[in-house]
């Protein structure tokens, strides 16, 4: 992958990190439940990846192994948990609060990265990860005290941080499994697990997913073309060269987008906490970009030269 793709892919996952959400937010205005938007998203995105994936990617899919099945639908099931922390997190804290809890997801994973697949982190990335937790961390306990901060701020940082362990676990997955299967064949059946977990839960709870207003159903697409199509489907992609942590690490920057259109949107004023906790984010994330891309660069130019 070149470097100003890279970049490209790293620039629509930022957009995307931010945006998300917002129009979540204003799903849920509309009256559409949590579990709905998800069944929604979900299956759109899979129906509309099929025809793809068959048409160019048949082989590949017919060809994963019983082990890349099971690891591609357990990071499903992960993704789907990820989503409904999201989704329910919003419901009782800012857009702020809960996008950057949710963030925490570097600090969860660089360890079993380490350990699992042997990464070597330099000592700019390590930099880069300590000024992104300390950011994280100030924008957390500044999310307490700002103006909007939610209905039950706890209980919605609470279900954020568990939302961030669970995108970690499928992170990792993803990390091992996108080198040997073609993205979208990942992505494909990683939604398609997702989306089977999450019809469990909306056939348990017995929510109903008709009945809504033409906008309400209007914003879900928009949520699932921001989320999916801009958002997790690139991420699945950057795998093949950024490590999972580094990935977790670059997410982070949507925090600071989602802060901007929470002020102008919502009236979400941030604290002076959060402010700092910000801007130590921005600058955590551009190291771990620049790291990152000048790392791919050494790669590249080593195999050219071997």
């Amino acid at each position: 992958m070149s470097t100003n793709r890279s970049i490209a892919i790293i620039l629509l996952i930022i957009f995307s990190a931010g945006l998300t959400p917002i129009a979540i937010r204003y799903t849920q205005a509309e009256g559409v439940p949590s579990l709905v938007i998800l069944f929604i998203r979900l299956w759109l995105i899979t129906f509309a990846l099929f025809p793809i994936v068959w048409i160019r990617y048949r082989e590949e899919l017919l060809a994963m192994t019983l082990r890349q099945w099971a690891f591609s639908l357990i990071a499903g099931f992960w993704l789907a948990m990820n989503l409904f922390m999201l989704f329910l997190s919003l419901e009782y804290t800012s857009v702020l609060v809960s996008s950057v809890l949710r963030r925490t997801t570097p600090a969860w994973i660089v360890l079993p990265e380490i350990f699992l697949f042997g990464v070597i982190f330099s000592r700019k990335f390590w930099l880069s990860l300590v000024m992104t937790i300390i950011g994280v961390v100030l924008v957390g306990f500044g999310g307490l005290t700002a103006i909007e901060a939610g209905s039950n701020p706890l209980l919605g940082a609470g279900m954020a941080s568990f939302g961030a362990i669970c995108f970690g676990i499928y992170l990792l997955i993803g990390r091992r499994l996108n080198n040997r299967i073609p993205p979208l064949v990942y992505s494909f059946v990683v939604f398609l697990s997702a989306g089977i977990v999450t019809t469990f839960f909306v056939g348990i709870t017995a929510t109903p997913v008709t009945g809504y207003s033409t906008a309400g159903y209007l914003w879900v697409i928009g949520v699932t073309i921001l989320a999916q199509v801009l958002g997790h489907i690139p991420i699945n992609i950057a795998l093949q060269q950024f490590t999972a942590t580094a990935m977790a690490i670059v997410l982070q920057i949507g925090v600071v987008l989602s802060a901007v259109f929470a002020l102008f949107l919502f009236g979400e004023i941030p604290s002076l906490l959060q402010v700092v906790g910000s801007v130590l984010v921005i600058f955590g994330v551009t190291i771990t970009t620049i790291e990152q891309t000048q790392h791919n660069r050494k790669r590249v130019a080593e195999k050219q030269k071997a």
